[in-house]
Formats: structure tokens, sequence, C-alpha cells
């Protein structure tokens, strides 16, 4: 799967967006697999959407095959455990926050960004 990154400053430490980082994602149903001062990974599986799911029972309604095709080439494909990889680079006046992550987990990267201020440790 494609890799995005997505970036950031704040006027946190490294080590407090790492600290804020692991609750935010293990609250969201990622698992930590490993983190140390500057670099935090996590592995998860990104919410199907309920218009993806309910497409594939119609498709299973009207005939098998199409339903067989949609869980083989969709539903399966998207529920896979996915990589997310948050790093930061200390600054002069704080940090910088550097998230990889896949497509599916775009608008979780982007609340993580927009409440890294307000996001109590």
């Amino acid at each position: 799967m494609a890799e995005l990154v997505a970036t950031g400053q704040t006027s946190l430490s490294a080590e407090d967006v790492i600290v804020r980082a692991i609750p935010f994602f293990t609250g969201q149903r990622w698992r930590t697999q490993s983190h140390s001062t500057r670099v935090a990974t996590f592995v998860g599986k990104t919410k199907v959407p309920w218009m993806l799911l309910f497409f594939t029972f119609l498709c299973f309604l009207a005939f098998v095959v199409p339903g067989v095709i949609m869980y083989i080439f969709v539903i399966r494909r998207m529920h896979r455990f996915q990589n997310l990889v948050v790093t930061t680079n200390p600054m002069a006046k704080g940090s910088e926050v550097v998230i990889t992550y896949s497509k599916q987990a775009k608008r979780l990267v982007n609340l993580f960004l927009r409440l890294l201020p307000a996001i109590s440790a």
C-alpha cells in the first residue's frame, strides 16, 4: 500500500508528542508495536465504511458471485493490518511531527495533528 506522510509543528517537546500519541492512537484501536523517545509505531485496522458493507450485503442478496468479489477485492483488502509511524524531530522552539500512514487512516492522522496541542497527557 502507498504510504502517505503528514507533517506538523508544535511547541511541545518531542517526548511529549510521543507521550500524547500513545493514548490517542490506542484509544482509536491501534496497538503500540514499539516506541522510544522520538518514534512510535502503531499497528491496526481501519474501519470499513458502512456503505461498503451495505453494498456488499446487497451484492450477496442479488447474486453470490458479486458479493464474493466485493468481499475479496474491497472489504478484505481494506481491513488488513496497517502501520502508522509517528516520528518527532526536536527544533529550537518545540518539535516537528512526521506521521507515515496509509490512505485509510488519513482522517485519524489529521485529527491527531489538529488536536495535538489540546490533548492532555
